[in-house]
């Protein structure tokens, strides 16, 4: 695993690589590009990413985050240019040309790309195929619970809506404020408090620990709060112009994607590739799911390579 920040769009960006940096000379004619949902901070991605280029052996596999989620280190020069004044930056259409300008900058033209998109990442995806200098170069779209519609009529979406928005405009600069206050020695403690109540990994404490930061925090709610006024209804022209592109994976247990939306796309679109989960793997999988989620998406892969 390589890991570095490089500028993309003037942000610095966290970069996850296995198999092959990105500024290495790439021979191999495909690779594996993972857009993650919100927060978009890579590192809870490494055991995914890491597991499934292991299994796919010759394909790299990068992941990137969205702008604006993950902060360098203090002591690096670089710095995430501040919320106000540049939500142009780090809204839905700021991180989808975010995607653009790395694909374009680091994939050669003749490299396939094999784009997974989790959650509100497979709703930029579909932003991508409009783009016909990105779409050209995709061999495969695999959608992992897509939050590619209706995402404040879900029941998470009406929680967030109702609930957590308000209880943020009103406290949630002040919790995190305070929070970062406290000694990192605490931080870690009541985070890896809430770790064991909730069964997640110790490996993600660092990650949460970046996401607790109120600069990162902002970020991530304005963009969710973006998702609910812009995610409505399913982009049906690029779904419909895209079909052969797109593999759909819906959980059973999604409060962001009801089951109910996996059976109207496939109302709505019978010969669309969409499969349901048989696992029992949460939406948030990166947090407990990673190996069979993995397993998964390597079949998947398999067999759409190029011939």
């Amino acid at each position: 695993m390589q890991e570095a920040y490089v500028n993309i769009n003037s942000i610095p960006t966290h970069i996850f690589t296995w198999g092959r940096w990105i500024e290495e000379t790439i021979t191999e004619k495909e690779l594996v590009i993972c857009i993650t949902g919100n927060p978009g901070l890579p590192g809870f991605y490494t055991e995914f990413a890491g597991t499934l280029q292991k299994e796919l052996g010759d394909l790299p596999v990068w992941v990137i985050g969205h702008a604006g989620h993950d902060d360098p280190p203090e002591a690096s020069i670089r710095e995430v240019p501040q919320l106000s004044g540049n939500e142009e930056l780090f809204n839905l259409d700021g991180q989808i040309r975010h995607k653009v300008a790395f694909i374009e900058k680091y994939v050669p033209s003749d490299v396939k790309i094999h784009l997974i998109g989790h959650s509100i990442g497979a709703w930029m995806i579909l932003q991508l195929l409009e783009n016909e200098r990105i779409r050209e170069r995709v061999q495969k779209c695999y959608m992992l619970f897509p939050t590619v519609e209706r995402m404040m009529e879900s029941p998470n979406g009406w929680v967030f809506t109702k609930v957590a928005m308000p209880l943020y405009s009103v406290f949630g600069y002040i919790f995190f404020s305070f929070f970062n206050f406290l000694p990192v020695w605490l931080r870690l403690m009541l985070i890896q408090i809430y770790f064991l109540i909730f069964s997640i990994p110790r490996q993600y404490l660092g990650t949460a620990l970046k996401y607790s930061k109120p600069s990162v925090a902002e970020k991530v709610v304005f963009l969710a709060d973006d998702e609910m006024a812009r995610v409505r209804g399913i982009q049906r022209e690029i779904v419909e112009q895209n079909l052969h592109l797109l593999k759909f994976y819906y959980g059973t247990t999604d409060g962001w994607v009801p089951v109910s939306y996996y059976e109207q796309l496939k109302k709505d679109y019978p010969k669309v590739d969409a499969q349901l989960d048989t696992q029992k793997i949460a939406h948030a999988f990166v947090l407990r799911h990673s190996r069979p989620m993995a397993a998964v998406v390597r079949d998947m892969i398999q067999q759409h390579r190029r011939g």
